[in-house]
């Protein structure tokens, strides 16, 4: 990335990082009383994304299913993190 314009540097930072907020809502998965959105990552749809807490958590396959298990996932592997000594 050395040999990059810093305008052009700055264009891919920027575009890695668009805002979640901005992407396509496919659809919802509910667990423990609350309800997440589903995000397509990509503009072809063909990755997704459940938001938790502002953090996209990349669902495994693009269904709800897959999104639901990655969330149970993430929310699990959380949980343990919390309750680890420290």
């Amino acid at each position: 990335m050395r040999n990059l314009p810093a305008f052009t540097a700055i264009a891919l930072v920027t575009a890695c990082t668009a805002p979640q907020a901005e992407r396509q809502i496919v659809g919802e998965v509910s667990f423990a009383a609350n309800t997440y959105p589903i995000r397509a990552a990509n503009a072809d749809g063909t990755v997704w994304q459940v938001m938790v807490d502002g953090k996209p958590v990349t669902c495994l396959k693009p269904t709800q299913e897959d999104c639901y298990w990655s969330l149970r996932n993430h929310l699990t592997a959380q949980e343990l993190l919390d309750d680890l000594p420290g």
